[in-house]
């Protein structure tokens, strides 16, 4: 560059030497560094600022030598760009970083331009480099506080989306789970209309502290649930966005429901425990007159027959509102040794005038079977739902009911089942089914021992439930397997009573008096209230 290239206004044009001190003050005090190459890129002159920034001495930046300054990651991309560059007669741009002497690393900027005189090929190049060092400093810590975002935002339980300008931003492994998706986050970037209802994200408080709203969550297949929403503002790689805090509220609006349930049937239990005392006032005066007035007729004739059926029928009413008691956890029932063979086939002889053409009962009942200590009342109602379960589950298909009464050692694990049994002797009481009902063991699992009820409106889960709960009140454990094509099968363990000396009491005998007529409308009556 010379004097005649500055434009003709310049003071002093003509005069070198002024040209020369301009320049040379211009470069030394300029905010960012300065450099001249020649044609093949060696160095010329840097300005102070850069000798800084690079941690050059004067002697050290002539030629290639402030190549050196490179730190050893960037040496070979920058010497490739800037020898091409040089080769093409074109500028030079790039990022990169010097090492000083003491080690410290210094983030650039570095620009480079061809000089040329008139049309013809560059004579060198001049170029400036500016310290960037902090901006890059505070990008790196913003990635890595983004990157610290990504990390627990994957890891939250809780499903988390960013958004912007109605797209999908992000969406953690939580999200992909709540919309019942691979994980990998298949949603992003998509459009929000893609992804989610018009009505699901929208118009969401972005108040502090932040607000939160119920909202129902979409998914693929077309089902939805119950989530809160919580949305914030937020920076998201480096743009402003809205991050938004789902929860799901299936479990606990389950929960809330499952207490609303509890607290309705204690409600229904103190008002049977109430009706029982009620119910208990009227049978005092009907067995008490009826015992006195049954010595006043005479003996076989139809009068002395139907005030023996009042009090048989008095009686069974008095064990019905026992447990009534029971359901209301104001009394226990009196444990006594009770022989299963009797009482089951009396049920049995029960069930059979019920029992559709459709349905047929096979039962294996020897009488040798050991007593077991329990409540006779509670023993005839579990044996009642059993049936009543499988007479159910069978009655739109038809099917064989096998009823099995045996004696058995039980071993720690049965089958491979694991039972929460001490190891001894037990009486085994299994009903069968061949229906295609084979759920229930499921309902077992999930509906809880007490009062659960399927959904539509059926009571198997009912039925189990208090059969279940009744089995562990006399010391033993119901275990039920099904299976498709082979129906369900329950069983019943009650722990059995050993010395052969033991008096068994079976169902008292004023049950099996009772005629077949009474015996069949108590049976229809039991069916009627469980259900």
């Amino acid at each position: 560059m010379s004097a005649q290239d500055l434009p003709s206004t310049f003071p002093s044009a003509g005069d070198p030497s002024l040209l020369e001190a301009f320049l040379r003050t211009l470069a030394n005090q300029a905010s960012v560094g300065i450099f001249l190459a020649d044609s093949q890129g060696h160095t010329l002159y840097l300005n102070e600022r850069l000798r800084r920034i690079a941690g050059l001495s004067g002697t050290s930046a002539a030629g290639e030598c402030w190549l050196n300054a490179l730190l050893p990651e960037d040496y070979d991309l920058i010497v490739t760009d800037w020898t091409t560059a040089i080769e093409q007669d074109r500028s030079f741009s790039r990022e990169f970083r010097f090492q000083r002497p003491d080690g410290s690393v210094r983030w650039v900027m570095a620009e480079a331009f061809p000089l040329r005189i008139g049309d013809g090929p560059s004579s060198g190049y001049a170029g400036m480099v500016r310290d960037i060092t902090p901006r890059q400093l505070a990008l790196d810590a913003l990635h890595a506080c983004e990157e610290r975002y990504r990390s627990l935002a994957s890891l939250s339980p809780h499903p988390i989306f960013v958004y912007a300008d109605e797209t999908l931003l992000f969406m953690n492994d939580a999200g992909a789970r709540l919309f019942n998706l691979p994980t990998g986050h298949p949603l992003e970037g998509r459009a929000l209309s893609e992804c989610f209802s018009q009505e699901f994200l929208h118009d969401l408080p972005l108040s502090v502290p932040a607000a939160s709203v119920e909202r129902q969550c979409p998914r693929p297949d077309g089902t939805a649930i119950d989530v809160e929403l919580v949305a914030s503002a937020v920076m998201f790689d480096g743009h402003p966005a809205i991050q938004v805090l789902a929860t799901d509220l299936s479990e606990q609006k389950r929960l809330a429901a499952q207490l609303r349930q509890a607290e309705k049937m204690a409600a229904v239990a103190t008002l049977a425990g109430g009706m029982a005392h009620e119910f208990n006032n009227c049978l005092t005066a009907i067995m008490g007159f009826s015992d006195l007035a049954l010595p006043l007729l005479v003996p076989d004739s139809r009068a002395h027959g139907h005030v023996q059926q009042v009090i048989l029928a008095s009686r069974r009413a008095r064990d019905l509102v026992t447990q009534m008691l029971m359901f209301s956890r104001q009394t226990t029932g009196a444990k006594q040794p009770v022989s299963l063979d009797i009482l089951l086939k009396e049920t049995l002889r029960l069930l059979k005038g019920r029992l559709p053409n459709t349905i047929s009962l096979r039962e294996w009942i020897t009488g040798a079977t050991h007593p077991v200590l329990a409540d006779p009342t509670q023993i005839h109602q579990i044996c009642v739902k059993l049936l009543a379960h499988a007479e159910g589950a069978m009655n739109a298909t038809g099917g064989v009911l096998e009823v099995r009464l045996d004696n058995v050692d039980l071993s720690h694990v049965i089958d491979g089942q694991e039972l929460p049994l001490r190891p001894g002797q037990y009486v085994r009481l299994t009903v069968s089914d061949t229906s295609n009902d084979v759920g229930a063991a499921d309902q077992l699992r999930k509906l809880g021992p007490l009062f659960a009820h399927l959904p539509g409106g059926t009571q198997a889960g009912a039925e189990l439930g208090a059969a279940q709960q009744m089995v562990s009140e006399q010391g033993g454990t119901l275990r039920a397997t099904s299976s498709v094509g082979q129906g369900t099968t329950i069983e019943v363990y009650l722990p059995a009573i050993i010395p052969p000396n033991t008096a068994v009491a079976a169902e008292p005998q004023r049950d099996r008096a009772s005629s077949p007529i009474t015996e069949q409308r108590e049976f229809l009556a039991e069916r009627d209230k469980e259900r």
